[in-house]
């Protein structure tokens, strides 16, 4: 029974790692807590059903239009909001991700309609014995997409001189100015692929929740995990969300299915009261 929890539990936590990532990327460029990026992972997998239904499209087809057009609303986001309010207050800021949010999500909801909609799975959900545990190839195929985008971002990051870029402009974009980096750059390229991390995320994670209005909810549990791991850590937030996905799946089969979705809550309580820095991450300090 342990293992099969422990199995089912990866699917989701790996989907939430890739959630609490585009909050991570977003925070550590911009300094904003992105409130309206659950309602991104929504609009991104309705973006393939809009793709399907004007154009006519196949799905995979439908995915690829979905993911340049979840690029096009990042840079979107970025010269049309952030880049304006880039010298506003820091509320003002995260009222603007707020309202953000809102409008996709009743965007949706106007010419979608409130009402749920099927979304295929990636592969069967026809349940394997592999030793003694039952594997879904459906699951599998979210693991294994949400492992590699990891482990690409990971390459990215650590092994190539325009990912240091990156990281260098999220540490210090004063000094990475001064040799040479353009932040500006840097900062809409961060916004792009946030947004195409959350539009593979909601194709990830629309069949397993039924794809609606209201699913961008989820984006609660990426920011759990973000803020477990650690807002400023990237590693973090893979773990964070794992272990989320673990705790969830533990609490709600040996105690009770209903305190699934409050767990995450508790989680975020006690994070922030005990290490609001999260596991990974480091306490900053200003002088004011």
């Amino acid at each position: 029974m342990l293992a099969q929890v422990l199995v089912s539990s990866i699917t989701a936590g790996a989907v939430y790692a890739l959630i609490a990532l585009g909050f991570v990327l977003i925070h550590k460029g911009t300094g904003v807590v992105h409130f309206g990026y659950g309602d991104q992972v929504t609009f991104g997998a309705y973006l393939v059903l809009i793709s399907q239904m004007t154009v006519g499209l196949p799905f995979w087809p439908a995915v690829a239009c979905a993911l340049l057009l979840s690029g096009l609303l990042g840079a979107l986001i970025y010269g049309g909001f952030m880049w304006p309010l880039r010298r506003a207050s820091l509320l003002a800021q995260i009222i603007a991700s707020l309202a953000l949010g809102t409008v996709l999500r009743e965007f949706v909801r106007a010419y979608m309609g409130p009402n749920a909609w099927p979304f295929p799975f990636l592969l069967s959900q026809n349940a394997i014995p592999v030793g003694g545990v039952l594997v879904v190839p459906a699951n599998l195929a979210i693991v294994g997409i949400s492992l590699g985008l990891l482990a690409l971002l990971f390459v990215l990051f650590e092994k190539t001189l325009y990912g240091k870029a990156i990281m260098a402009a999220c540490d210090n974009r004063i000094g990475a100015s001064l040799i040479g980096v353009r932040t500006s750059t840097v900062f809409l390229m961060i916004w792009i692929l946030a947004s195409v991390l959350a539009t593979i995320a909601g194709v990830l994670v629309a069949p397993l929740l039924t794809l609606s209005p209201d699913m961008g909810l989820i984006g609660i549990k990426g920011f759990t995990a973000a803020v477990l791991g650690g807002f400023n850590s990237l590693p973090g937030a893979v773990i964070g969300g794992i272990m989320l996905g673990v705790v969830e799946a533990l609490v709600g089969t040996y105690i009770s299915s209903a305190l699934k979705d409050m767990i995450s809550y508790g989680i975020l309580i006690a994070v922030i009261l005990i290490r609001p820095q999260g596991l990974l991450g480091g306490l900053l300090v200003k002088k004011v």
